[in-house]
């Protein structure tokens, strides 16, 4: 569960012309609904459906982060963590595909839709609680490993722009990761669903985080693999990618983010230009 990095010799940097990437908008070619593998950094950016023209990300001030599925993979850790939590509760086992679609909801909302399949069954605080003691007592660099070549985009971001994390698990797992990845200190904040005033896709936690780092969500562009994460950015009025290498595959982000990537060097040129 790695997103393919593109090597220098096999896949050189193109820079991510607005005007190019827009060739491959479903409203100007028949073939865009289908995945494309790229061969060069801008030809496998995909414009959702819904927006047009392509939103200029080089151009955005800061950079705010979804954690699982975005900067980390943390697929296993969660997973093997939320069958302990049911097991515990004597409850039924989930499935891994259940897993993932249960990832676009917040800690409690999915351990109460894995448990009983209503997202507000009051039994999902008690047993989001469990889980996150449980997962943070286990978070290192490698059950919570960032995905290859995400650091070092981090760090070349970090020369230029603001970043910061906005994570729908809980506000001390999120900062746990970005500290075992040793990338705590190129976020100026990292923030939780409990310190926010509600979760993803609402928007608010989004301006929240924007108004206490005095950022313009316009100016901003939010980064993550959810539906949920699409939705929130869209509502904030920020600009919002989708990477394809997370719990979520890109007919699930379609018509979500303003634009879908599928490996780090696409990330790269959209977010840096280059």
């Amino acid at each position: 569960r790695m997103p393919p990095v593109a090597s220098a010799a096999s896949a050189p940097r193109v820079a991510a012309r607005p005007s190019a990437l827009r060739r491959d908008h479903p409203r100007s070619r028949t073939t865009a609904t289908t995945k494309p593998r790229a061969s060069s950094a801008e030809e496998g950016v995909r414009a959702s459906p819904s927006v047009s023209p392509l939103p200029d990300f080089a151009s955005a001030t800061a950079v705010v982060w979804d954690v699982d599925g975005t900067l980390a993979d943390t697929t296993d850790l969660g997973f093997a963590s939320t069958n302990a939590v049911l097991l515990e509760a004597s409850l039924p086992t989930i499935t891994l595909e259940q897993y993932l679609r249960g990832t676009r909801y917040a800690t409690p909302q999915r351990l109460a839709w894995h448990a009983t399949g209503d997202i507000d069954d009051p039994s999902g605080e008690a047993l989001g609680a469990a889980f996150d003691e449980h997962y943070i007592a286990l978070v290192d660099d490698r059950t919570a490993g960032f995905f290859p070549g995400i650091r070092d985009l981090v760090r070349r971001i970090a020369s230029g722009k603001s970043q910061a994390v906005l994570s729908n698990a809980c506000g001390e797992y999120a900062r746990k990761v970005c500290d075992a990845n040793e990338m705590i200190d190129a976020m100026a904040a990292v923030v939780g669903a409990d310190e926010v005033p509600d979760v993803k896709p609402s928007p608010l936690g989004l301006l929240s985080l924007c108004s206490s780092l005095g950022w313009d969500p316009a100016t901003c562009v939010y980064v993550g693999d959810s539906p949920s994460d699409g939705v929130a950015a869209k509502g904030a009025g920020m600009m919002s990618v989708g990477c394809t290498w997370g719990s979520h595959d890109a007919n699930a982000q379609r018509g979500r983010f303003d634009a879908l990537v599928d490996t780090v060097e696409e990330l790269e040129a959209l977010l840096l230009g280059r």
